[in-house]
C-alpha cells in the first residue's frame, strides 16, 4: 500500500537572480522568520547542495540543468510532507524554473535583481574577481545567459529595499496566496 500523506503541502519559494544579487541572504531571513513562527522549513542553497551532493557537477548548461533538477526534486519531496522549502539558486534559464514550478504545487518564484556592478561590489565568494582575472568565464548574466522570469510572484530590486524588507514582501505574498 502506498504511503499517503494527509499533512498540509508546504510552499516552495524559489529565489532566482544573478550571483551576489541577494538570494541567499533573503532566503536566510525568511528561514529564520518561518522557524520563529513554528513552521517546518528547509533552506536548499544551490551552492551547498552542489558542494555536498553533486561536487563533480560543473557549470555547463547541462550541469546547471541537472543541479536545478535535483533541487526541484528535493523541494517537491520535502514540500509534499508539509515542509516549507526555500531554494536559492541562480537557475538562469526559465525552463529550469518552469520545471520546478510544474513539480511543486505551492510555488512562489522570486526574482532577486541587482545590477552587475552592484553584484561585483558585493561578490561574497570572489566569483566576479576571479572572472576579472580570467580564471572563470561561466557567470550567468555576464558570460552566460540569464533569463529573468516573465511573471514572478515577487520581484525584488535589492538596491531599492533592504533584505529584511524583501523577506517581508516575499512572506506577505506567500500568505496572500494561502501557502503560509
Amino acid at each position: 500500500m502506498a504511503n499517503a500523506c494527509t499533512c498540509k503541502q508546504g510552499v516552495v519559494i524559489w529565489f532566482t537572480g544573478t550571483p551576489a544579487s541577494g538570494k541567499s541572504t533573503i532566503a536566510g531571513i525568511i528561514e529564520q522568520k518561518l522557524c520563529e513562527m513554528g513552521l517546518p522549513v528547509e533552506n536548499l542553497d544551490a551552492d551547498e547542495v552542489r558542494a555536498n551532493l553533486s561536487p563533480n557537477l560543473g557549470f555547463t548548461p547541462e550541469a546547471r540543468d541537472e543541479n536545478t533538477k535535483r533541487l526541484a526534486w528535493m523541494a517537491q519531496k520535502l514540500s509534499k510532507y508539509g515542509v516549507n522549502v526555500l531554494v536559492a539558486a541562480v537557475s538562469p534559464l526559465r525552463a529550469y524554473r518552469d520545471r520546478a514550478r510544474s513539480w511543486c504545487p505551492n510555488f512562489v518564484e522570486v526574482m532577486v535583481y541587482a545590477p552587475l556592478e552592484v553584484c561585483k561590489e558585493r561578490d561574497p565568494k570572489g566569483l566576479y574577481a576571479r572572472a576579472e582575472r580570467g580564471e572563470v568565464n561561466d557567470i550567468a548574466g555576464w558570460h552566460m545567459p540569464f533569463e529573468e522570469p516573465e511573471k514572478p510572484e515577487v520581484y525584488i530590486d535589492t538596491t531599492q529595499m533592504s533584505a529584511e524588507e524583501a523577506a517581508e514582501l516575499v512572506l506577505q505574498r506567500a500568505k496572500e496566496v494561502g501557502y503560509v
